[in-house]
């Protein structure tokens, strides 16, 4: 008689309404939550595949101009830079400072690095090692002379050297412009040049292939460009 009366409690027990209604049909079977490692790189994957093929390419190619001791220092920058267009990279220099950008334009002589509101210009012969991030930027626009009109085109074909000459963007386009040769651009404007610890700031009024010569307060500073450690202008 005992078992009969302790089941029954247990039916009333099991027969007692809720204190809260949820309909079945609002309660779904729960998830298992995904449990997923920590992502790499905020990259979608195919962008992934393409900056670590870019890395990977680059790398072999600074391997391969590490062991050709014919090539020069701005042989071996050039074509590995060219590699990293659009890619950001860490630049230390000789004194074991940290430069980072996303590469622009690999030149002759020099890396054109572009941060958020100025670009840097760094000498190849001050760059101690070079570091790609993984972080892709937007895709830099090959420059090319595919669409260009029948008057330019005339052009080149029979005054090349005038044409040419006359144009920063075509002498690095055909030959990799030279870093006393783009800083014309910024004549009489306001830069920043790095030369050893100090940061001198002033209106570049004077270029040349030895020197440049800021001026500030009516006060001129002549700089080599053998000693320049990297030079910060705006956008």
């Amino acid at each position: 008689m005992g078992n009969k009366r302790i089941r029954k409690k247990q039916k009333k027990k099991q027969k007692k309404k809720p204190d809260f209604f949820i309909p079945v049909k609002c309660c779904p079977e729960r998830a298992d939550s995904p449990e997923l490692p920590s992502p790499e790189s905020c990259l979608p994957p195919e962008k992934r595949e393409e900056v670590d093929r870019k890395i990977a390419e680059a790398n072999r190619l600074l391997l391969d101009l590490a062991l050709d001791d014919n090539r020069s220092i701005q042989e071996t920058y050039q074509r590995a830079f060219d590699g990293l267009i659009g890619l950001e990279v860490e630049i230390v220099n000789p004194l074991d400072e940290t430069i980072s950008g996303v590469v622009m334009m690999a030149a002759f002589d020099f890396i054109l690095l572009s941060r958020d509101d100025y670009k840097i210009i760094v000498p190849y012969e001050q760059i101690e090692s070079v570091k790609a991030s993984g972080c892709y930027a937007e895709l830099v626009p090959v420059a090319n002379l595919l669409n260009i009109g029948p008057r330019l085109r005339r052009k080149l074909t029979f005054q090349f050297g005038k044409v040419v000459g006359s144009s920063p963007e075509l002498i690095q386009l055909f030959f990799k412009i030279p870093l006393a040769v783009y800083l014309l651009l910024f004549e009489d404007q306001t830069i920043k040049v790095r030369v050893g610890r100090s940061l001198i700031e002033g209106v570049l009024v004077d270029v040349n292939k030895e020197s440049i010569v800021l001026e500030m307060n009516k006060e001129k500073s002549i700089i080599a460009i053998g000693n320049i450690a990297h030079i910060m202008v705006g956008k």
